[in-house]
């Protein structure tokens, strides 16, 4: 069983308002190896089966975690000017995704797999989306999406962080913001920190996105986390 994550202490108020915020800025899925132009959907039941096979389950969790309903946008695709990866000349053949929220509603982590019809398709994906301006994408779009609500969101810092290579084809990328939000006439900033780590092994890809405030996940939560994907998606013999 992956370790609880510490929830880091703040205005219970804010706690409720932020909560709200980070649903919103959750519209962000998959954003690790999605592309603005979508590949075709040739779905299999054996490789929907796989695909479901890899990401987290209830079980990887230590108590007061979660699973909550994905939503419809969990298939939105992410573009940004100098960001616009196209796989719309590859073949998806599983896919699957299982959210997670700690009781309170932060930290949230998103866990999601996908299958290709060939090995050369999932490298040719991964090539084309897995790179730094993934990171400032992210920023951007998350910026955006809370703002959307009335919060002001500044962005700290975002790239590239230094993480172990659990499987073939691992990266990871950290998005750190500071949100004002409003309650009751009052303000207080929140930094929140966005981890995305990206895993593939042959025909497979998957990956983790998970926001908590503060300096977010823990690196050794994370790594735990990414050794459970990773050694499933090495089980599902891609």
């Amino acid at each position: 069983m992956i370790r609880t994550i510490r929830n880091h202490g703040y205005d219970r108020s804010v706690s409720r308002r932020l909560t709200l915020l980070l649903v919103v800025a959750l519209v962000v899925p998959a954003l690790a190896l999605a592309a603005p132009g979508e590949p075709k959907e040739q779905f299999t039941a054996a490789d929907q089966r796989k695909a479901a096979s890899i990401v987290l389950k209830s079980r990887d969790f230590a108590a007061g975690w979660n699973r909550i309903p994905s939503t419809p946008e969990d298939d939105e695709r992410l573009s940004c000017p100098g960001y616009n990866p196209d796989e719309s000349d590859l073949i998806l053949t599983g896919k699957a995704t299982a959210e997670f929220q700690r009781s309170g509603g932060v930290p949230t982590l998103q866990s999601f797999s996908n299958v290709y019809r060939t090995k050369a398709n999932a490298v040719a994906s991964w090539t084309r989306s897995v790179k730094p301006a993934l990171a400032r994408c992210a920023a951007e779009i998350f910026k955006k999406q809370l703002a959307s609500t009335g919060a002001k969101a500044t962005i700290l810092r975002q790239g590239a962080i230094a993480f172990p290579k659990v499987a073939p084809r691992t990266a990871a990328f950290r998005v750190a913001l500071r949100i004002t939000v409003q309650q009751n006439g009052q303000s207080q900033t929140v930094p929140i920190t966005v981890h995305l780590i990206a895993l593939g092994n042959g025909r497979g890809d998957s990956g983790l996105i998970t926001v908590a405030v503060g300096n977010g996940v823990p690196l050794a939560d994370l790594r735990a986390f990414a050794n459970v994907t990773a050694s499933r998606l090495a089980a599902a013999k891609l």
